[in-house]
C-alpha cells in the first residue's frame, strides 16, 4: 500500500487576486483545486469588462509601482511581463475651483493655497516621513494627530484632511499614521534614479491579462473554476471542512476563504467551532463601499493622470485619466476616465439609480474641469463595490485576524490583514503566495492524510435541519 499522501482535495472561496495566486501555487503541488466565485467573473476588484466597442477595462482603476516585485515576479512566471510598462505618472491638485501643478517639489513650492511657511514645511514633512524607517511607533496615533504636530494645522486641514476624508469617510480622523506612513514611502520608492515623478506600471490588455494566465494555468493543471456560485455556508462533515453549495455538502482536505473576514463570520456562523469572541474579531473590521464610474469622450479633457481633489465639500474621491498615463496610442485613442468614491455601505451611492449618479458626477466634474461637457460622453459604465476598503485605526494592528482561523481545517486571506500597507494586487499576490504555504504545511504535518486515500466522496446532503440554519 502505498502510504504517501494523496493530492489533497482544497476548495477556494473567493476568485480574487489573492484566491487565484493560492490556488495557482497550490495546483502547481499537485492538489486537487476548486475555486468558487459568487459574482460571474473572476478577478474580485480587479475584474475586467469590455467597452462598447471591445476594448478591456478593469471595473476599478489598478495601477502597480515599480517596487510591486510580488507582482512583476509573478507575471515574470506567467509569462506576461512583457506586457507590463511603467509610465512616468503627472498629478494635480485641485483647491477651490483652481488646478495646481502637484508632481514635483517645485510645484509643491508653487501651492499658494499655503503660505510659503507651510509649502516649506509640508515638503520637510515628507522628507522626515521618509527618514522614518521604523513604522511600529506610528500605529499608535493617528495621521491627523501627527500631521498637525509636525505639518502644522492649516497646511494638514488644506493638503491632508481633505485626502483622509475623501479615502475614509467618517472614519477619516481615526486611520493610523502607519498607514500613510507607508504610502508616502511607496510612492517615493516608486521613482526611477534621476526623475522627479514616479512611476505606475500597467498592462497592455489591461489586468485581465494576468486572470486569463492564472486560468488557463489551473484549467491545464485540472483545477475546477466555478463562477456565480455563491456559498450556502462554511461547516464541518466527518472531521473535515465542508461547503454548502446549492444545499448540498462538499467535503475537503482544507478551505481558504479569500473572502471579506465578516463574510467569513456569516459563512461559519453555525460552524460547531465558531466562538462568540472569533465571531466578533472577523466581525470588528469595519469596511467602505466604493462606488466608480468609467467614463469615455470624444476629445481630452486633462493630459493629467491623477487629480487630487482638496476640498472636505468634494463631489468624489477620485478622477484619473487612463490614456493620461499609458498614452492614448495604447487605448486605441480612447480618452478613458475613473470617477469614483469610498462611502459606507449603506450610503446612497451604492444603491441610487445609475442615471442619478451619472446626473451628480457629470455635474461635479464639470465644476472641477471645465473643458468637460456631458455632450462630450461617448459611454459611461457604473460599478459598485460593498468591502472595498478596510479602516486601519490605531486600534487595529492588534486586531487583525491570523491566517489559519480557529476552524480546522479553514484558512483566511483577505486584504483586510494587509498592513500597515494599503490593500492592492501586489499585498494580494503575496498574501496568496503567504496562505498557500501555510495550506500545504498544514497538509503536511495532518498524519490522517499519510495513507492510501480512497476514491472522491460524492456530495453528500446535508439533513435539512442543518442546511436551514446555516444559511449566510
Amino acid at each position: 500500500m502505498n502510504h504517501a499522501a494523496a493530492p489533497a482535495r482544497i476548495a477556494v472561496v473567493g476568485g480574487g487576486f489573492t484566491g487565484l495566486t493560492a490556488a495557482y501555487e497550490l495546483a502547481k503541488a499537485g492538489h486537487r483545486i476548486e475555486v468558487f466565485e459568487a459574482a460571474p467573473t473572476l478577478g474580485g476588484l480587479v475584474a475586467g469588462f469590455e467597452l462598447d466597442d471591445g476594448f478591456p477595462l478593469e471595473r476599478a482603476y489598478h495601477f502597480l509601482y515599480t517596487t510591486d516585485h510580488w507582482m512583476t515576479d509573478m507575471a515574470e512566471e506567467l509569462g506576461i511581463r512583457d506586457k507590463l510598462s511603467f509610465h512616468p505618472s503627472s498629478i494635480k491638485a485641485f483647491h477651490q475651483g483652481r488646478r495646481y501643478g502637484f508632481t514635483t517639489p517645485l510645484e509643491l513650492l508653487r501651492f499658494t493655497p499655503l503660505s510659503l511657511v507651510d509649502r516649506i514645511r509640508t515638503g520637510l514633512t515628507g522628507l522626515r516621513t521618509l527618514s522614518l524607517r521604523n513604522w511600529h511607533p506610528l500605529t499608535k496615533v493617528t495621521a491627523y494627530e501627527w500631521l498637525c504636530r509636525v505639518n502644522g494645522k492649516r497646511a494638514t486641514d488644506i493638503v491632508w484632511k481633505p485626502l483622509l476624508v475623501g479615502k475614509f469617510d467618517i472614519y477619516w480622523d481615526r486611520i493610523t499614521m502607519a498607514w500613510l506612513w507607508t504610502r508616502i514611502h511607496v510612492r517615493q520608492t516608486s521613482k526611477i534614479d534621476g526623475e522627479q515623478t514616479e512611476r505606475l506600471g500597467y498592462f497592455t490588455g489591461g489586468f485581465r491579462v494576468m486572470v486569463d494566465r492564472w486560468v488557463e494555468e489551473l484549467e491545464r493543471r485540472g483545477a475546477v473554476l466555478r463562477t456565480s456560485t455563491p456559498i450556502t455556508a462554511f461547516h464541518q462533515l466527518e472531521g473535515k471542512p465542508a461547503l454548502v453549495v446549492d444545499g448540498e455538502v462538499r467535503r475537503f482536505d482544507a478551505v481558504l476563504g479569500a473572502i471579506p473576514s465578516n463574510a467569513l463570520a456569516r459563512a461559519a456562523s453555525q460552524h460547531p467551532a465558531m466562538t462568540p469572541e472569533y465571531a466578533k474579531q472577523l466581525n470588528d473590521i469595519d469596511y467602505l463601499g466604493a462606488a466608480l464610474m468609467i467614463v469615455t469622450t470624444s476629445h481630452p479633457i486633462t493630459d493629467t493622470y491623477w487629480h487630487q481633489i482638496h476640498d472636505l465639500d468634494a463631489p468624489f474621491l477620485v478622477f484619473l485619466s487612463l490614456d493620461s498615463l499609458i498614452g492614448a496610442e495604447n487605448t486605441g485613442g480612447r480618452y478613458i476616465y475613473y470617477i469614483g468614491d469610498y462611502v459606507p455601505n449603506d450610503h446612497e451611492l451604492m444603491t441610487m439609480d445609475e442615471d442619478a449618479l451619472r446626473e451628480r458626477w457629470f455635474a461635479g466634474l464639470a465644476e472641477l474641469i471645465p473643458e468637460f461637457s456631458p455632450d462630450l460622453v461617448v459611454e459611461s459604465h457604473v460599478f459598485r463595490f460593498r468591502n472595498a476598503q478596510h479602516i486601519v485605526d490605531v486600534t487595529y494592528e492588534s486586531r487583525i485576524p491570523a491566517m489559519r482561523t480557529p476552524l480546522p481545517g479553514y484558512f483566511l486571506a483577505n486584504f483586510s490583514q494587509v498592513f500597515p500597507e494599503d490593500r492592492g494586487t501586489n499585498y494580494a499576490v503575496r498574501d496568496g503566495l503567504q496562505v498557500a504555504g501555510l495550506i500545504a504545511a498544514a497538509l503536511a504535518a495532518d498524519p490522517s492524510r499519510v495513507v492510501a486515500e480512497p476514491p472522491a466522496t460524492q456530495p453528500v446532503p446535508l439533513p435539512a435541519s442543518t442546511v436551514e440554519s446555516s444559511s449566510a
